[in-house]
């Protein structure tokens, strides 16, 4: 009865879902998380730098509300979390996510007498290295901070590296929409230039930058959009300096793909790169599937760089 009476009250709108974060260091207090610094976490858009290079247990709670005011715990989801050496957590997850993936059995497996290996040893792996359960003296911690019945019962919130960024007002959001919707033009352009050409432009841009001082900043910014280029136009024609062999696991949803896996290995030169990419192919060839690829690709170390990839 009272399942019905709790539905009632969902559907009627007076009780709804909220979520609360926490985190237990190994080393420390446990802290309150606030939605901001957790989505900003999960985007690779905040850090916490005190924790880099550990692994740490968070707890989400989700809790029942009635006119914004909590009242019951439903349930608590525990995870450990994989810092890197910057305190963000954005490669953990993605890796936590590909092993999840892993321990899918396939589709297309019809002997339920067989037991496939390979989920079952990733289901294991990401059970030991990203599940975690929260005892009794946590929830009770969480309880505390969610009905506090004295000031010390409220956990310290932290917070991360990112400042709060100023509101964007209507004017702002049209001028910036307005200005950035040219700049596919101004990328195309420099890209489609072949090599003698990018050097004349990067150098008469660098020119008009000296003798048209309002536009100065802008004339300097196109010229190094164009020194990049003819650089990575050199590298790939002599196929000289580091390259990368890049191999992605990708999950499709609705004609939109996400890499669940990235596999790379830093190479001398292009030729090394091609061998490497072939090797990695062959070793992930058996994760593609219904909606899954494994896509190779190339690149110089200067486009590595520029897209943000961990080395």
């Amino acid at each position: 009865m009272r399942f019905y009476v709790r539905a009632a009250e969902f559907l009627k709108g007076t009780m709804s879902i909220s979520l609360r974060y926490y985190l237990f260091p190994s080393d420390g207090n446990p802290l309150r998380l606030s939605h901001r610094l957790v989505e900003g976490l999960i985007s690779g858009r905040d850090f916490l730098p005190e924790y880099a290079g550990t692994r740490q247990t968070a707890v989400t709670a989700v809790v029942a509300t009635e006119e914004g005011k909590p009242t019951r715990l439903v349930r608590t989801e525990g995870a450990i979390w994989e810092f890197d050496e910057d305190g963000g957590i954005r490669e953990g997850l993605q890796r936590a996510l590909g092993l999840a993936m892993s321990s899918i059995s396939p589709s297309w497996e019809t002997d339920q007498t067989v037991v496939a290996l390979r989920p079952k040893l990733d289901q294991k792996q990401y059970d030991a290295e990203f599940r975690w359960e929260p005892g009794q003296a946590e929830i009770d911690l969480m309880v505390a901070d969610i009905w506090p019945k004295k000031k010390t019962d409220r956990l310290k919130v932290t917070k991360g590296v990112t400042k709060r960024k100023p509101p964007l007002t209507y004017d702002a959001r049209h001028a910036i929409n307005e200005i950035s919707s040219l700049f596919w033009k101004i990328s195309n352009a420099i890209e489609q230039l072949k090599e003698p050409s990018q050097k004349g432009f990067g150098f008469e841009a660098r020119e008009r930058s000296r003798y048209d001082p309002d536009y100065a900043p802008l004339y300097r910014a196109i010229a190094e959009m164009s020194e990049w280029q003819l650089e990575v136009q050199s590298r790939r024609r002599t196929g000289k300096g580091i390259w990368y062999a890049v191999v992605e696991v990708m999950n499709w949803q609705d004609n939109v793909g996400e890499a669940a896996e990235r596999h790379y290995e830093r190479c001398q030169n292009r030729n090394q790169a091609v061998i490497a990419a072939r090797r990695l192919l062959a070793q992930h060839a058996e994760k593609f599937g219904d909606y899954i690829t494994v896509e190779a690709e190339l690149m110089t170390d200067l486009e590595w760089e520029k897209r943000a990839y961990p080395d």
